[in-house]
């Protein structure tokens, strides 16, 4: 793996010289599935609300079938 010299130019943005293709497709797809990732730990905490909302909503629904 080829490092190459990192020159900050702001806050978020670097310019990487010398980075081998390879490296730089191995980072984007490690940043990717970071990201999504990410997204899945999020539909995965909605998608339990929503059943959470649904258990609710069923137990109200049995208590006024029974009343």
């Amino acid at each position: 793996m080829q490092h190459g010299r990192v020159y900050g130019i702001g806050a978020q943005a670097q310019a990487y010289e010398g980075m081998t293709s390879s490296t730089a497709s191995s980072f984007a797809s490690s940043s990717h599935e970071s990201l999504q990732a990410q997204q899945i730990s999020a539909l995965q905490a909605e998608l339990e609300q929503v059943r959470k909302s649904q258990a609710d909503w069923q137990a109200q629904l049995q208590a006024q079938v029974q009343a």
